[in-house]
């Protein structure tokens, strides 16, 4: 498995709740060991109440990075509350082991940068005027404020505008190189017309799938008699139709679990997750119902038979089975769904209604 530095936000954010752990730790090691906590002599009054407020919080936002699934509105929330929570555990900590003279005040640049990735620029700048804002209290509200301390304190504040700021450009730098190398595999690995997935992707997935344990199905077809389309009603019309084939089978997809690629030409195929017959069925049927709902230029548009893949079968195997399935079901009648295990599944009395393209 290769490792990468490029991470979304939501890995991202799993890093961060990570490093709370281990500064949790750290914290604790650095005010209770005996060889430590004499030698730094940190005031220790109020230190149990942070101990106990930051396990509840860390607690509750693990188990809710884990279970929400990167839903945008419940990421933002935990994304917000994580930094004001670093912020005022932050200041807490500093507090308490030395005010603006803490050997934690290193921590400040990581609360930049965490507030950057979230919200670029602005993030930085905000992060940097509170924690300037906070020193500044911090500053003040010490037993000294002779001109070491202000030194130690002016230092403190170039080093978060500096630092932090440069830390911030690297990371909008970065970030916006890993968005754009997104774009592009995206771009890659589409169909620009049908914007399902492309062979390419295909063959890399049915790949990736082979190497896991678990089986799965393909599902080849193609559209009955398109080439008639293209003679008759012209190319553009046969991009429509291409089109909405496209918008069908992504909603089918999605409703099984599954993925849909653009073969090549009028060819589709479907990798599926090994389901029931009667799901697997549900999956044909839904697309049916669809295929007629819709008004196409074609007499009948058919989705043809699928085939299972396991762990004592080759992929390469598995898809020459597809294939055959699919030309049985051209030569059988079309329309028609042919499974490997024998069983045809038609789309009965129903057909798809053939309408003149403007």
């Amino acid at each position: 498995m290769r490792f990468s530095l490029y991470m979304d936000d939501y890995e991202t954010e799993k890093i961060f709740s990570y490093l709370r752990w281990l500064f949790f730790a750290a914290a604790a090691l650095l005010f209770y060991l005996p060889g430590l906590s004499d030698t730094l002599q940190w005031n220790s009054v109020s230190f149990p109440i942070l101990l106990s407020f930051g396990f509840l919080y860390m607690t509750a936002a693990q188990i809710a990075l884990h279970k929400m699934n990167t839903r945008p509105k419940a990421f933002s929330i935990i994304t917000k509350a994580g930094i004001a929570f670093d912020y005022i555990a932050f200041f807490w900590l500093i507090i308490l082991s030395g005010g603006i003279f803490s050997l934690l005040m290193p921590i400040a640049f990581l609360i930049v940068m965490h507030a950057t990735i979230y919200w670029r620029t602005r993030g930085a700048i905000l992060a940097s005027v509170f924690l300037t804002a906070g020193y500044t209290a911090v500053l003040f509200g010490g037993s000294r404020t002779d001109n070491y301390s202000i030194l130690v304190f002016l230092l403190t504040i170039m080093f978060i505008w500096i630092i932090g700021l440069f830390g911030s450009m690297i990371i909008l730098r970065e970030r916006q190189h890993y968005k754009q190398k997104g774009i592009y595999h995206e771009l890659l690995a589409r169909d620009y017309l049908t914007n399902l997935y492309n062979h390419r992707c295909f063959q890399e997935q049915m790949n990736k799938l082979s190497l896991k344990a678990d089986p799965f199905f393909i599902v080849m077809g193609d559209i009955d008699h398109f080439k008639p389309i293209n003679d008759e009603f012209g190319h553009l019309a046969g991009d429509e139709v291409l089109k909405e084939l496209g918008e069908i089978f992504s909603e089918a997809v999605n409703i099984f679990g599954g993925q849909a690629f653009r073969y090549g030409g009028e060819e589709f195929a479907f990798l599926m997750p090994e389901s029931d017959k009667t799901r697997l069925e549900a999956f044909f049927q839904t697309i049916f119902v669809k295929l007629n709902e819709n008004k196409f230029t074609s007499e009948s548009i058919p989705i043809s038979m699928r085939s299972l893949h396991d762990s004592t079968r080759k992929v390469n195997k598995s898809l020459e089975i597809a294939d055959q399935y699919l030309y049985q079901a051209k030569n059988t009648g079309k329309n028609q769904v042919h499974f490997e295990c024998g069983k045809v599944m038609k789309n009965h009395d129903i057909k798809l209604k053939a309408v003149s393209v403007s």
